[in-house]
């Protein structure tokens, strides 16, 4: 068995291309049935805001690699100096169950979490609407270590399409870190609203506890809402593009698509499937200055998918340590 650690993971390093292009394969896969994903369950206990999350999964295609991320959320730990986010990810053996490979970081989840953004922003580059030569402007608001990396994947997945990088953060550090990924594109400010007023793409990182965003996004924009719960329901009122990795994932938990079911009678079929986004044509029958948000629960099929890859790219590189 081939266990990796952090270090191991930022030596390897992420290529955002071929990132996104393995989460794409193993939407593909999912697009024809091809996987097993139990809806996760949160185990909660003592303080209940602290979470741990099993999602195990099978993704069949070029992967065939089942396993399983087991990954902790302690909202209080960054105030003990320790990491907010634990994870582990198991894959084994298709065939015969054998665990072939532990990976212990975090990390790992959050490239996926990224490359997952990677797919959704490549698709809304491809539509009618983006066929112009004007720079794109992007608000970051969140810039802890998914907002980090999220900086560093929108820097190489727009290149030269990127205008101006704002980024906020309630840790100014954070947000002038997250800005200097763009080099003298980024501005770093200290307000939300700086962010999110005049940026064509939005990308929600935070931690909040409560919802904060009021106003309705700038016409045309696209919303790719990473941590779920930012947006009051009026703020997304006019929204008609909804795009969700899994209707029964997302729908829960209090996440601001459970809000907009409980409060307007949002339903799946006023959603577009994720896969059905990237593969179909529902996004290309849309008006000019529609907004899209991409609201991803999270899929165990793609951290096996990315854990797969890299514990490939591990192997062929020499990189880990190799348990017997």
């Amino acid at each position: 068995m081939l266990y990796l650690n952090e270090a191991d993971l930022l030596t390897l390093g992420a290529d955002w291309g071929i990132l996104a292009d393995t989460v794409t394969q193993a939407l593909a896969s999912m697009s024809v049935g091809d996987y097993v994903q139990p809806i996760k369950p949160y185990l909660r206990f003592k303080n209940p805001a602290n979470r741990i999350i099993a999602m195990p999964a099978y993704i069949g295609g070029s992967f065939d690699a089942a396993g399983i991320k087991w990954i902790a959320s302690f909202p209080a730990n960054p105030s003990f100096g320790i990491p907010r986010a634990h994870s582990v990810v198991v894959l084994n053996d298709a065939a015969t169950g054998q665990p072939v490979a532990l990976i212990n970081s975090p990390l790992l989840s959050i490239m996926r979490t990224a490359a997952v953004s990677a797919v959704m922003l490549r698709r809304w580059l491809e539509l009618p609407s983006q066929h112009h030569e004007r720079q794109l402007n992007v608000g970051l608001i969140g810039c802890g270590p998914i907002g980090q990396w999220h900086a560093r994947m929108l820097t190489v997945i727009l290149g030269s399409r990127l205008g101006r990088l704002t980024t906020y953060d309630l840790s100014p550090e954070r947000a002038r870190a997250a800005a200097a990924t763009a080099g003298s594109s980024g501005v770093a400010s200290s307000q939300w609203e700086e962010a999110y007023s005049d940026s064509d793409i939005i990308v929600t990182c935070t931690v909040s506890g409560s919802r904060y965003i009021s106003s309705p996004p700038p016409p045309g924009s696209l919303l790719l809402h990473v941590s779920l719960r930012d947006y009051q329901p009026a703020a997304l009122s006019s929204i008609e593009t909804i795009v969700v990795d899994d209707w029964e994932e997302i729908c829960r938990e209090n996440t601001d698509i459970e809000q907009m079911h409980l409060t307007a009678g949002l339903g799946k079929d006023q959603t577009i499937a994720f896969s059905e986004a990237v593969f179909g044509d529902k996004l290309l029958t849309m008006k000019q200055d529609s907004n899209v948000l991409f609201s991803p629960m999270g899929m165990a099929i793609f951290d096996i998918a990315v854990a797969a890859y890299m514990t490939e790219l591990a192997r062929d590189k020499g990189i880990g340590l190799e348990l017997t």
